[in-house]
């Protein structure tokens, strides 16, 4: 009964769409602005800095909070695993928002940070090195959380939490399919030439 419990409730909390009600507090849908993405890194185009640092921190915590509610329940390594998945999925297909939602890389890394604090940071780290190599922010992100799983692996985590990372990147990758679409034809920013497009508005 917990283990259920814990997923449904994981679930509904990461469908509590911050990057939407904090836009939402500046006048502006995200999902009709911007990109279009219920996400930190589009409320920062539409909505400005402060908010979308509320909106990542938010979206950070709800992955979080679900494996802490998890392990308060006394749930097995495959619950704390399933618990941290659903939050993502919570945040990727929103109830509140017609099954719709983010990408989720804030909601997992709220996962991770829960699980292995210096892995996160490892992670990270990749993420950075990615983005400097590749210049490109979604296929950066998107090798990063490929790369996650491979790394759970060869650091000998358990099978379940090594499961949760492959399920994860599926997600990431389903989740930015349109944007690396948008790659693979030549249409996506650089980074620097994102940047600098924000800076100029």
């Amino acid at each position: 009964m917990k283990f259920f419990f814990a997923i449904v409730v994981a679930y509904l909390i990461g469908s509590i769409p911050f990057s939407y009600l904090f836009s939402k507090l500046r006048g502006v849908d995200p999902r009709k602005a911007g990109t279009g993405n219920v996400g930190a890194s589009n409320v920062l185009v539409v909505a400005g800095p402060v908010m979308a640092v509320l909106a990542f921190l938010g979206d950070f915590g709800k992955g979080l909070l679900a494996v802490i509610l998890a392990r308060s329940l006394g749930l097995s390594h495959l619950g704390v695993a399933l618990s941290g998945l659903a939050a993502v999925i919570g945040h990727d297909f929103s109830i509140f928002l017609g099954f719709k939602g983010g990408k989720g890389l804030a909601t997992a890394g709220g996962v991770l940070l829960a699980l292995d604090p210096v892995f996160t940071f490892l992670a990270m780290l990749l993420w950075i090195l990615c983005m400097i190599v590749l210049r490109y922010f979604i296929p950066s992100t998107v090798l990063m959380m490929i790369f996650v799983p491979a790394m759970m692996w060869m650091g000998s985590w358990r099978v379940e939490y090594i499961i949760f990372g492959v399920l994860n990147a599926g997600l990431s990758v389903y989740a930015h399919r349109k944007d690396l679409q948008r790659f693979f034809r030549g249409e996506e920013l650089t980074i620097g030439e994102s940047i600098a497009k924000y800076l100029k508005k």
